[in-house]
C-alpha cells in the first residue's frame, strides 16, 4: 500500500492524474491564506446552475491524496454534474506542493499531525468561504472522507454537528493510538448527525477486527474494532436502536441505527471481502487493487 501511494505521489506531482476530469461541469479553484499557509481548493460547479441555491459536499481525500485526484476518481463530481449539486475538494497539507499531504485528526496522521494544522479551523473557514462565494443551501451542506480525510469529518462532526445536513465516511476511524492502551476517541456529539459508513472487514490499514496498522505512514498506529467505535458513536448520536439486514449473498452487511430524533441515524455497511479502498470506485491506481466482489458503490 505505501510503495502504491508513493507511486501515486509521484504521478501527480509529474502532473499525469491517469483519468481525465468531467468535461459538463466547471472547475475553479479558490485559495485561502490561513494560519501562515496558503491553502487550496478546487469547486466543482454542476454544468446548469439556475437561480437557486445548491447543496454543497466537501469531499476529503485520504492520506497522501489531494484535490485533483479525489475530483477525478471518487465518482462524486459525475454524481454532481447529473444531480446538480457542487462539490467542492479541499487540500491537505504536507511537505511538497499538493504532494504527500495529510490531515491532523488529533491522533493521525503524516505531516499535518506532525506540525500540529488546524485543519479543522481552516475548513470551518472554508466552509463559510463557500457560502458566501457560490449560491449554497445552507441546510444542506455535506461531508465526505476517506481514510485519513474521514478522520477529518469526525473532528468536523465532533465540533460543527448542527452545521452539517449528514457526513459520509469510507475506510476510517475515529480514533486511535499508540497501542490499545492510549486510544484517543473523538467526542461524539451529543446531537444527531446523520451518518453513512462504509469498511472493508480485509482492510490492513484500519483493521475492522481492530489492532495495528500495517501502513509505515501510521507509525506503528493501534486503531480500535471499527463497529465498537461505529456503535459508540452512534449511540451518543442518540441512535440506539440496531436492524441488521443482509445484501449481495452475505457480502455486504448493513447496520441500520435509529434513535430519538431524524438527524439521529447511522447506517454502517460492512464489506466482508473489502480492503481499503472506495467501494465501487472504477478509476485511479487504488481501483485496481481491491479484491472485494461486493457490486456496492459508495
Amino acid at each position: 500500500m505505501f510503495k502504491t501511494m508513493v507511486i501515486i505521489g509521484t504521478l501527480l506531482a509529474m502532473g499525469f492524474y491517469l483519468v481525465s476530469g468531467t468535461k459538463k461541469g466547471l472547475d475553479e479553484f479558490v485559495t485561502m491564506e490561513y494560519d501562515g499557509r496558503t491553502r487550496q481548493s478546487i469547486v466543482h460547479l454542476p454544468p446548469t446552475i439556475k437561480d437557486e441555491e445548491l447543496p454543497v459536499v466537501f469531499v476529503f481525500h485520504g492520506l497522501f491524496g489531494n484535490s485533483n485526484y479525489t475530483k477525478n476518481t471518487y465518482g462524486i463530481t459525475e454524481v454532481a454534474d447529473k444531480e446538480g449539486f457542487i462539490s467542492v475538494y479541499p487540500e491537505g497539507t504536507g511537505p511538497l506542493n499538493s504532494v504527500f499531504l495529510s490531515w491532523n485528526s488529533g491522533f493521525c496522521c503524516g505531516y499535518a499531525m506532525e506540525n500540529n494544522v488546524d485543519d479543522v479551523s481552516y475548513i470551518y473557514e472554508l466552509v463559510g468561504e463557500i457560502r458566501n462565494s457560490y449560491p449554497v443551501d445552507e441546510t444542506r451542506i455535506y461531508l465526505v472522507g476517506l481514510s485519513n480525510g474521514g478522520m477529518l469529518v469526525y473532528r468536523l462532526m465532533s465540533q460543527y454537528p448542527e452545521l452539517f445536513a449528514a457526513c459520509a465516511i469510507v475506510s476510517s476511524s475515529p480514533a486511535g493510538g499508540t497501542d490499545e492502551n492510549a486510544v484517543v476517541m473523538i467526542d461524539p456529539p451529543d446531537v444527531g448527525v446523520p451518518l453513512i459508513v462504509f469498511h472493508g472487514m480485509k482492510d490492513p490499514i484500519i483493521p475492522f477486527q481492530g489492532g495495528f496498522s500495517s501502513s509505515s505512514e501510521a507509525n506503528g498506529m493501534y486503531f480500535p474494532p471499527a463497529e465498537e467505535s461505529v456503535e459508540f458513536w452512534a449511540t451518543k448520536m442518540g441512535a440506539s436502536t440496531l436492524q441488521e439486514t443482509q445484501q449481495e449473498n452475505g457480502l455486504v452487511i448493513l447496520k441500520e441505527y435509529t434513535g430519538k430524533d431524524e438527524r439521529s441515524l447511522v447506517h454502517f455497511y460492512t464489506i466482508t471481502d473489502g480492503d481499503h479502498t472506495w467501494p465501487g470506485r472504477e478509476k485511479g491506481i487504488d481501483s485496481l487493487s481491491s479484491s472485494s466482489n461486493a457490486s456496492i458503490k459508495a
